[in-house]
């Protein structure tokens, strides 16, 4: 019966992120689970705990991709469920191994070291960021307050771990609340702390949302929005994205348009081999004082092979190419297959995964005198590159993503509401046009001045500006992180010392 306790762990995280987005059940989501975590006798109990609390939330949460394997990567369905439940299986492994290390720790040092919960928990999360293949940092659980803005603003300082670390912080308060007896500074002093450091968080994002929501933009850019789907015909797709956004941009007003942006998308049309294609792009450049920024797939030789990449490239006011940034963080089996030799048979049972090869620069380009970057795709759910962009003097953020693979799925709103944390812990604008929704302009507050639906073609309007300061976050990065690890790694060590000491007592 104990197993309910991690089971509605899991289905409270489930009905806190989108589409339910109710965000305010994460600060008690925890407590059943934590609660598991300390009863438990043994550290096996305490893991198979989080797993099946991690698996619940992840299978609900992600359930939408085993129709993209299928339909698009080609896999056959009972191959796509198989695939989705071992990457489920591998997901929930983070949440069990932070619980199975806090139960460590209370067995071998004491009770009160379930108040380390949160450092343990954030330090599962970063290397959730990191391994396998790159990482799959979706959904961490700082997450699911993206919408509150007076709450998120401490992202300029710690990054989405912070935000985490505080909404595990206050679950772990209520939980040694409840299961601790004593004096009542000894019972309720961890959570008294809790709250003042969550109002604090507050008070800085009050001041926060007025420095940075008083901001007065003045350039103007139009997103668009041109719904192509891998299901159309060829010459359809070619139509659309050679003439349809052309068609969509002769809407706009250009003396009300300071830079155009384009989605990634399916298109099969190449900038680099289709003249017309090239010369209708460099004309629409032509018509905007900051040119425009679009996708493409791109291939060059290297060392005597022909490598693709897939790209952002930047067209200056006079349509000359003016930069070309090349996806570094590529989609595993989507757009590149890692591991060939151990992972061969992917090759026969889909065809449809990309050659893609990576690109190794974070190339920064200067778009009307002022540095730009662009992120493609999923590589916005990585803070420490986005960060890196950042660092190195990009003064605006541009993301381009192709969503359309997720139909009128989850998936969608779980990316926008990724994404903009990445404007509030580098205190940027995000510009994100995506091929089939949501598109979005985001502020430095995390604010979305103005967004898109999904599945239709539309125009997504309105102001940013190019901003130069370097928050905290932005300079040191994931420093919290860190300190999180050294206190979960210090403290094991600790307990596998005194486990050892006990060992050899009752040996001799």
């Amino acid at each position: 019966m104990r197993l309910i306790l991690p089971v509605l762990t899991g289905l409270l995280l489930v009905v806190s992120f989108p589409r339910a987005s109710q965000g305010y059940l994460a600060w008690l989501a925890f407590v059943p689970l934590i609660a598991f975590v300390f009863r438990s006798g043994k550290p096996g109990q305490a893991f198979w705990g989080g797993f099946i609390a991690g698996a619940v939330e992840r299978f609900v949460l992600l359930i939408w991709i085993p129709p993209v394997l299928s339909h698009y990567g080609g896999l056959s369905i009972p191959l796509a469920w198989v695939a989705y439940l071992l990457m489920i299986s591998l997901l929930a492994c983070y949440c069990a191994g932070a619980c199975a290390l806090a139960n460590c720790l209370i067995k071998y040092r004491g009770d009160c070291f379930l108040l380390l919960f949160p450092a343990v928990w954030v330090a599962f999360e970063y290397a959730q960021s990191l391994w396998p293949f790159g990482g799959l940092p979706w959904l961490l659980s700082g997450y699911s307050q993206s919408p509150y803005l007076g709450l998120i603003q401490i992202a300029d300082i710690t990054g989405i771990y912070g935000i985490s670390f505080l909404v595990l912080g206050v679950n772990t308060a209520v939980a040694w609340m409840v299961l601790t007896r004593g004096r009542f500074l000894q019972r309720c002093g961890p959570f008294l702390a809790a709250v003042a450091l969550l109002a604090a968080c507050l008070v800085y994002g009050k001041v926060s949302l007025r420095r940075w929501g008083d901001l007065n933009p003045t350039f103007r850019a139009a997103l668009l929005q041109g719904n192509l789907s891998y299901d159309q015909p060829a010459q359809v797709l070619v139509d659309k994205s050679v003439r349809g956004y052309q068609q969509m941009a002769d809407e706009l007003e250009p003396s009300s348009t300071d830079l155009l942006v384009l989605p990634e998308s399916p298109s099969p049309a190449s900038f680099q081999y289709d003249a017309s294609y090239r010369q209708i792009l460099e004309a629409l450049a032509r018509r905007y004082p900051l040119g425009l920024i679009f996708n493409d797939n791109s291939c060059r030789e290297t060392g005597g092979e022909t490598r693709y990449f897939n790209s952002a490239c930047f067209l200056d006011r006079n349509g000359v190419l003016a930069g070309v940034y090349d996806k570094i963080h590529l989609v595993p089996f989507g757009e590149y297959i890692p591991l060939k030799k151990l992972f061969f048979f992917t090759q026969s049972i889909s065809k449809d995964v990309g050659e893609y090869s990576p690109g190794s620069d974070y190339r920064i380009v200067k778009i009307g005198g002022h540095p730009a970057n662009a992120v493609i795709c999923f590589e916005a759910v990585f803070p420490a590159q986005v960060r890196r962009f950042v660092e190195e003097g990009s003064q605006l953020i541009v993301n381009l993503t192709n969503d359309g693979w997720y139909g009128n799925s989850a998936a969608p709103y779980q990316h926008i509401e990724i994404a903009r944390l990445r404007a509030v812990e580098n205190r940027r604008y995000l510009l994100r046009a995506a091929n089939s929704g949501i598109s979005a302009l985001v502020e430095p507050t995390g604010r979305i001045q103005v967004s898109t639906g999904l599945l239709r073609e539309a125009i997504c309007e309105g102001r940013f500006g190019f901003l130069t300061y370097k928050t905290l976050y932005t300079r040191y990065g994931d420093v919290l992180v860190f300190l999180c690890v050294i206190i979960s790694g210090g403290s094991w060590l600790l307990a596998g010392l005194r486990n050892a000491e006990g060992t050899n007592a009752r040996r001799t």
